[in-house]
Order: structure tokens, then sequence, then C-alpha cells
């Protein structure tokens, strides 16, 4: 006997035809990205459907809805489901999902044709750019867009269109963990620590259980320019590297110095590299100094060891907020296919206490290529310093000429 497919009252309209685009948001545990990967599995068994599932940053189908969707197949047993390893067909009806990232992508996501429901997941990190190159791509008669998100900023640019602003047949789906709560599907263990930050962390418990969204004033770093390539005449100075441990990954960019700014080029982001692989990665890159963490003295050893010039960066007390406040005084571009540092520096904020207020201290997240730069870059931000001491010090008449005097 197969399984029954549940699917919460509160997500129903998701299966009629009336609307063209739909803003599903709210807190964690709202039940989401399960109800919408569960709804389209179901639709996609009803008819021949094509559903495309994106993501802004997806360099990798690891990175991509298609984990949900074959556990959620797998679950049910549903056998009429093919999966192979970038995509999923239904063997009986050709209905197929397929994946792709949005951001630095235009031309492969302009070439999908006969899309009839895009999926776009954790939709609070897309761009308006990316917003303006989807939706004239799903243009079959008929065909929709599910958006689903937990707000990030107040201006994040897929709810001031869906929400804010508005658009026609636009279905509206705000949703928070009493959802869970009310048919019975939140763990004791999520729901403990739910009540923990409620009676604890209330400005957390706003953000990560009601999504309420960061104010902008939270961003660490902002105005940074998207390029498409380093210029001819930029100079490579540095490497930044930051070592991942298991769940976390490998960060170095490229710091190049043009035009009196600071370009980013990121050339590794990956996790669960060794030592060695990281060294083959850095020996077929162009020559220069590799400042990396500190904490890692045997990793720098190790692959100073290749021939590689490498030297630990130089932590201590307040070395984190003093990098960050140089960093923001600089002009400072980021190559376009740095993928995971354009969305660590859209995601990178300071912390608040219970009531709200701003801490001069950034979330330990979204940090990895934000401290390889910092690593990279503390001798510009020391040399700057020293100068302008020196500066500071110079007596008044020394420089004077014999004829001012």
């Amino acid at each position: 006997m197969e399984k029954i497919i549940q699917i919460p009252e509160e997500y129903r309209r998701l299966f009629d035809y009336d609307w063209r685009e739909a803003a599903i948001y709210g807190g964690r545990f709202s039940l989401k990205s399960h109800t919408v990967a569960r709804a389209l599995i179901i639709i996609a068994r009803q008819k021949k459907t094509r559903i495309a599932c994106f993501r802004e940053f997806q360099s990798s189908i690891a990175e991509s809805s298609y984990q949900l969707l074959a556990d959620i197949i797998k679950k049910y047993e549903l056998t009429d489901f093919q999966l192979t390893n970038n995509s999923i067909v239904n063997t009986i009806n050709g209905s197929d999902f397929i994946f792709k990232g949005l951001w630095n992508n235009e031309q492969s996501i302009k070439s999908i044709e006969g899309i009839d429901v895009a999926w776009v997941e954790e939709a609070q990190t897309v761009s308006e750019s990316s917003l303006e190159v989807l939706t004239p791509t799903v243009r079959k008669d008929g065909s929709q867009i599910i958006y689903t998100y937990n707000r990030l900023l107040e201006e994040d640019p897929v709810h001031k269109r869906l929400v804010l602003e508005g658009r026609p047949n636009t279905l509206i789906i705000n949703v928070n963990y009493d959802v869970a709560i009310k048919y019975g599907w939140m763990p004791d263990v999520i729901r403990q620590e739910m009540e923990s930050d409620k009676a604890n962390r209330s400005a957390l418990y706003r953000h990560k259980w009601l999504g309420e969204p960061f104010s902008t004033e939270r961003r660490i770093y902002k105005d940074w320019a998207i390029i498409d390539e380093i210029p001819h005449e930029a100079r490579l100075e540095r490497y930044g590297l930051d070592f991942g441990y298991t769940n976390d990954p490998t960060a170095c960019l490229g710091i190049y110095k043009y035009n009196g700014g600071l370009i980013f080029d990121e050339v590794i982001h990956q996790k669960g590299l060794s030592n060695k692989q990281i060294a083959d990665m850095l020996i077929n890159l162009p020559k220069a100094l590799i400042k990396a963490d500190c904490a890692e003295p045997k990793s720098i050893d190790e692959i100073r060891s290749y021939e590689l010039m490498i030297l630990p960066c130089n932590k201590g007390k307040g070395s984190i907020n003093t990098g960050i406040q140089w960093l923001q005084g600089q002009k400072i571009s980021v190559t376009k296919r740095s993928v995971n540092t354009i969305k660590e520096y859209r995601n990178y904020m300071w912390m608040t206490d219970n009531n709200g207020l701003i801490l001069n201290e950034p979330i330990d997240l979204w940090n990895h290529s934000m401290d390889a730069i910092r690593y990279g870059t503390e001798e510009f931000a020391k040399a700057e310093s020293d100068q302008e001491a020196r500066i500071y010090k110079q007596p008044e008449w020394e420089g004077i000429s014999d004829f001012e005097s």
C-alpha cells in the first residue's frame, strides 16, 4: 500500500492555478521547503511537468534542493522516480526536475525551455538582476514560480517585489513554527531550542523563529562592487587563507591592488580538503605570499613543505574589529565568479543583544571568506596605521627649510 504524502492545510493553495508567483516566507521550522518539495513531487506524478529548482548560489548539485527531493522520494518509496547524479525523472509520465544556480549563470538560465514550475529556494539571497533573468525565462502559458525564504534584510529584493510592492496574481503564504506544532511535526529537541531562544534571546527569536528581517544597519560590509574580471593592470599582492574543519570550507582569495582600491578573487571555497589538496591547488596559482590562520601552525608548516610562501596571520585582542574597521574604509571590488564570497558578503552581520541593539561583534557565521580576507589584508591595515602614527608624532619643526626660519 502506497504511503500518503501529507500537506498542511496552510499550503493547500499550492495546487491551484490562479496565481503566477508565490511568496512563501516565515521563520524556522515552518515546513516551507519540505512542504513545497512534497507538493512538487505530487504535481510531477499527476501529469508531465518540467520543474526547475533554483538557488541564487549553487556551485554543485550538493548545494541544491536535490537531496531534499530525493529523501522524500525514498521515504515514501516512490518507485516511479529515477534518481540520476544531477536530475530526477518520473519514468511513467516523463516529468523531470532540473537544478541550476542563478548567480553568474545568465546564458544557461535563458536557454532552459518549457519550465512549468520554478522553485527558488533561499530566495532571500536572490538579487534583482537574477530576478530579471528568471521571470521572463519562465514564460510558458500557465507557468508558475514559487519562492521560499526566511527574510534576511528589510530590502530583500524578492520580498520587496512580491509583498511590499506586489505583483498581479501573487500568492502570499506567511507561516511560522506554529504550523509544525499544530500538526505534531515539531520534535521536542527543536521545540526546546525555540522556547529557550524565546525566553533568553528575544532578538534572535524574532528573526530565527518569527522570520523578522535584520535591519540594513546590521550588515558589516556594504557597497562592494561586483566586477566581471580582474583588470589586466591589477597587481596581485597576497592570498588570504582560512582553513576548513569538518563542516566548514577552506576559503582562499587572491587580493589585488588596483586604482586605489582592492579586488578580491575567490580561488578556493570547498569542504573536506586535506592540506595536500590545498597545496596542490595553490601551487597552480600565480605566485604571491599566502597569509593563513595562525590557529593552524601544523597546517601552515605542511603547506610550506611544498615550497609555497605561507606565513601565519597575527591574531590578538581586537584584531577582528580592527581588520573589519579598516576594510570598511576601503574601495572594494569582488569578481562575479567569487560566488561564495559574495554570498558571505551579503550575509555577514553584527550581533545584537536581547533588546535588538547592535553589538560591535560579528556573528560567527558566513565568515570563511571574510576571515581569509582579513588575514590577507592585515599588513596593509598595519602599514597604514603605522604611517598615520609617524605623521602624528612628527615634530612641528621637522621639514622646515632654512629659508623659512
